[in-house]
Order: C-alpha cells, then structure tokens, then sequence
C-alpha cells in the first residue's frame, strides 16, 4: 500500500497555480492516466486553460468554482468535475484563507475507448466463461 499526500509533493508554478505533476512518484511507473495536484492559494484563480486530453478533477480541500464561457458551477470537497477535450475553463479559489486542492487525472480521449474496448472484450469472455463457454465443445 502506497500513500501520496498533495502537502508533501514537489510543487512547481504552471497556469498561475501550483502543479505537483505524479511523476515525481517514480515508484508508481508506468500508469493508464496521467495526474497532478493543482494547488490555488486563497483567493486566487488559475490562468485560462484548454487542453486535448479527458479531465477528472477531484476536490481534496477546499472548494472550487470552475468557469467556462461565463457559466460557474462551485465544486465541494468530495466533488468532481469532468471536463471534455478543449472544454477551456478557469478554476476560482472563492476562500478568502484556504488553500484550493484538486487532484487532475487525465487521459487522451482515443486512450479510453481503447479501454473501453477492452473492457467489453473482457466482460464478454467473462460471460462465455461462465457459461459454460457458448460455441465450444
């Protein structure tokens, strides 16, 4: 069991924020998804963002308010938001004394169906497995 706390990650400056990128985590290797912690101080926003990739993003602490095109929707602890490729978005830290923090995980979208594709292959051998295996002799 591993565990990964955004307090103890190595932060650098990117998009106006604080980015603590996963793959500081050498002992992870190779992973299906990449992933950051995204700090936003009190107060503060993120630079304007668009990007290629699927976005999952998971409050840790705090809240926040993600903004497209004018329209905000606020996102508590606990909460997540998903972002579809070029979806551009600005992320507000409404806390006048605490630190926002998101965990991103992100993938290209041709990445998923390929996963999605194998999952069916999976669940349908799966099915002919119990079965009996359907066709076979």
């Amino acid at each position: 069991m591993r565990r990964y706390v955004s307090d103890a990650a190595e932060l650098t400056e990117e998009y106006g924020i604080q980015i603590g990128r996963w793959k500081q985590y050498r002992d992870l290797g190779p992973l299906p998804f990449d992933a950051m912690w995204c700090v936003i101080p009190p107060g503060g926003s993120s630079a304007e963002d668009v990007h290629p990739e699927v976005e999952f993003a998971v409050v840790t602490r705090g809240t926040a308010i993600y903004e497209e095109g004018g329209e905000k929707v606020e996102v508590p602890t606990g909460g997540v938001i998903l972002l579809d490729p070029e979806q551009r978005h600005v992320i507000h830290n409404p806390s006048p004394v605490q630190p926002l923090t998101i965990l991103s995980i992100y993938w290209m979208p041709q990445d998923a169906a390929a996963v999605a594709d194998a999952a069916d292959a999976d669940a349908a051998a799966a099915t002919d497995g119990a079965s009996g295996g359907a066709g076979r002799d």
